[in-house]
């Protein structure tokens, strides 16, 4: 290797014909450029804890002999290996692009291939006070870049949600560790050949946290003294529309939470619920119970002309309600009236479960209601909505049957 005082003009004029040469600065002690046929790559050497570490600078001429000197001293001048670390993070951070930008960039890309559940990303990482994008700039004092976000952040963010929701830690991890994932796997794809991204990071810094333990499923199916309880005591703890909304889920016999609160105002017609396209990719119909019409009909009196959906996001009309507000609803019911702890979506079991105890349904009519796997031949599937229509008109009157049992 040899020593070279490097100025502009050798840099433009160094050139090898075969291999790799490297050469150093003799103004700026570990400064190094290596010089192949192909490129011009500077790098600075240095040693903390008895070894040699090498850091990457850039190319020439996109870096000039003054800007890496510069970048150079700043690295040389860290006395420990700390402040060695921090220095790259700073350094790395400044070239990375806004993280609020990355983003935006996934949750776009969950929408362009028709992912619901994109809300909750947008939700959860940029839009809600305890977003991630909120929380770095409340630590950073400006807004946060791609490489200033270390894993000691998203530790400290994930304990705060832990603390306020458990369940819900473990969700907001995962949309941030996918984030983080595919920002990589875009930089580094070799197999893309055009429009490849680049958000200059080699590390998940989510990778290192605990996932948490899944929620098990649960056999708790509530009383029906429990299901008065809520239905009657709902309004003391929430607002009119959130409360419409977790008696829509009873009064529709325990129909998905999603299919209930994404559910938009147009589905709702002469009666009947049409859901475009469910859990298992095919359309649903239903006919509304009384309790369901109603609801319907209370939801219409506070829902705004210029939102789409029955049970609107209550800061944007433009979305729908997310299952943690009516799930917020649960735990205030819970803690003020002392139940015993329950889940939003143990409704649909309970539901299930005192329509076949009470002998109002026959299990086949239940899961036909629940839309749950039915196996039938293309033949079938062309006459399935003439043959189900009673059957379905059936189970909404033994709903209402045990609803007025149950709520008197």
């Amino acid at each position: 290797m040899k020593t070279i005082r490097m100025t502009d003009r050798w840099l433009r004029a160094i050139s090898v014909e075969a291999g790799r040469e490297e050469f150093a600065d003799s103004i700026t002690r570990g400064l190094r450029l290596r010089v192949s046929s192909r490129a011009k790559k500077w790098s600075v050497v240095t040693r903390h804890n008895n070894k040699q570490i090498r850091v990457p600078l850039g190319g020439y001429p996109q870096v000039s002999l003054l800007g890496v000197r510069d970048q150079a001293n700043e690295i040389l001048s860290a006395g420990s290996l700390p402040d060695f670390e921090a220095t790259l993070r700073r350094m790395t951070a400044n070239d990375t692009p806004a993280l609020e930008s990355l983003c935006h960039d996934y949750i776009e890309k969950m929408r362009a291939k028709g992912q619901k559940s994109h809300t909750e990303y947008q939700r959860a990482l940029i839009d809600s006070q305890t977003s991630f994008c909120n929380f770095m700039q409340s630590k950073l004092g400006t807004a946060a870049r791609v490489g200033d976000v270390r894993t000691a952040h998203v530790t400290e963010w994930l304990r705060d949600i832990y603390q306020r929701a458990p369940s819900h830690a473990r969700h907001c991890r995962a949309y941030l560790h996918a984030v983080f994932a595919w920002a990589i796997k875009a930089e580094f794809d070799y197999t893309a050949t055009t429009g490849r991204a680049a958000y200059g990071i080699s590390v998940n810094p989510v990778a290192a946290t605990p996932g948490g333990a899944k929620s098990q499923a649960r056999q708790r199916v509530l009383t029906t003294k429990e299901l008065k309880q809520i239905w009657e005591r709902a309004h003391q703890v929430a607002e009119p529309i959130t409360v419409t909304a977790l008696r829509l889920i009873i009064a529709m016999g325990g129909l998905r939470v999603t299919e209930i609160l994404h559910s938009e105002r147009s589905w709702y017609k002469n009666g009947w619920l049409t859901l475009p396209e469910t859990k298992n990719g095919r359309e649903h119909n239903v006919p509304l119970t009384e309790h369901a019409m109603n609801q319907f009909k209370t939801a219409q009196q506070f829902v705004r002309l210029d939102s789409r959906f029955l049970v609107p996001h209550k800061f944007d009309n433009q979305q729908p309600m997310p299952a943690p507000s009516v799930g917020r609803v649960v735990k205030r019911l819970i803690e003020k009236f002392d139940m015993e702890s329950f889940q939003l979506r143990d409704l649909r079991r309970t539901m299930k479960t005192h329509l076949l105890d009470g002998e109002y349904v026959e299990e086949r009519e239940i899961d036909i209601w629940h839309n749950h796997g039915q196996n039938s031949d293309v033949a079938r599937k062309h006459y399935s909505w003439a043959e189900y229509k009673h059957l379905k008109i059936r189970v909404a009157k033994q709903i209402d049957a045990f609803l007025s049992k149950a709520l008197s």
